[in-house]
């Protein structure tokens, strides 16, 4: 799997061969189909794997104790480092999940299950009037998630702002977007300040 990563994200999933994945293991090609049959197969089960280890971090990120924006802010903070500690593993399943057919495509998302959850805590924080009320619950998780996907294309661990700065400034900026004017006096009370 981890191989698979590496040549699906340097070649492309239409250029990469099993024997380039055979050859990065330093096995035979004909030895990879003791554990899988063909390459969509490899595919869906590694942006299944993905999936749900991305799945069951924001799970446990959101369970922190405190209001609907303590749990965003510890979301946020996992996903991003989620993304940025498996940049090329998020780089693949953003790239080429699309290439699955819908059917298997459909089970690795399971109806927009990452959304969902970050919808929930955006619906709890409109009920406890932290978060504005006049946003679409559903389409503010989508664009906070496509928002945080991107970072992979440009982040550099080596060339920009240290991790902690990156991360303080994008669960601020985030929950500033859709804070409530209540929800700002949280913010500004509890969340460091970013320099």
């Amino acid at each position: 799997m981890e191989a698979a990563v590496v040549v699906f994200h340097e070649k492309g999933y239409s250029a990469a061969t099993l024997q380039d994945i055979a050859n990065r293991v330093g096995i035979l090609k004909g030895s990879i189909y003791y554990y899988i049959k063909t390459k969509p197969d490899l595919l869906e089960a590694l942006l299944t794997q993905v999936h749900e280890d991305g799945l069951a971090m924001v799970r446990v990120q959101a369970a922190v104790p405190g209001n609907a924006l303590d749990k965003l802010a510890s979301v946020i903070r996992g996903y991003v480092a989620y993304i940025i500690d498996n940049q090329a593993k998020s780089a693949v399943y953003i790239h080429e999940v699309q290439r699955l057919p819908l059917a298997h495509r459909n089970r690795i998302l399971r109806d927009h299950s990452l959304r969902n959850e970050i919808q929930v805590l955006i619906e709890l924080g409109q009920s406890e009037g932290l978060i504005a009320d006049d946003l679409d619950s559903q389409l503010t998780a989508q664009v906070m998630l496509s928002g945080l996907n991107a970072i992979y294309q440009w982040y550099r661990p080596d060339k920009d702002r240290p991790r902690d700065l990156l991360v303080d400034h994008l669960v601020r900026g985030s929950l500033r977007s859709l804070a409530s004017a209540k929800g700002l006096a949280h913010i500004e009370a509890k969340l460091p300040s970013v320099r």
